[in-house]
């Protein structure tokens, strides 16, 4: 188990979230959420302790994934939290641009 380790989930798909939750929660993984994309990096900033990793779902309805990335990767609070990209389809020019934009990895949705 991973006891004591925190994740943020930002995700707004329902089903998705209700996944990821599951998972995290078998795991032992304490987390919180963000079901929009706003406002992450003060949300990431409040987390006491920090997260251990994020998780982003790239296709957010009202938020650019991709500028969420950037700007926690130019953080000095956020910068070194692995984020991983939460995509619903992986195609080669997904999973490039993925790797391009400094993502610890990607997994496909819908999770088991």
């Amino acid at each position: 188990m991973l006891e004591g380790k925190w994740a943020l989930v930002i995700e707004d798909d329902a089903h998705s979230l209700v996944a990821v939750s599951s998972i995290l929660r078998d795991l032992g993984i304490r987390f919180k959420r963000n079901t929009t994309g706003a406002d992450v990096l003060e949300q990431v900033r409040a987390m006491n302790p920090l997260p251990n990793v994020i998780l982003l779902n790239i296709d957010l309805a009202h938020a650019d994934a991709f500028g969420i990335q950037q700007h926690l990767r130019g953080d000095s609070t956020a910068g070194d939290i692995p984020v991983i990209a939460l995509v619903s389809s992986e195609d080669s020019s997904t999973r490039k641009r993925v790797q391009r934009e400094g993502f610890a990895g990607l997994t496909v949705k819908p999770l088991p």
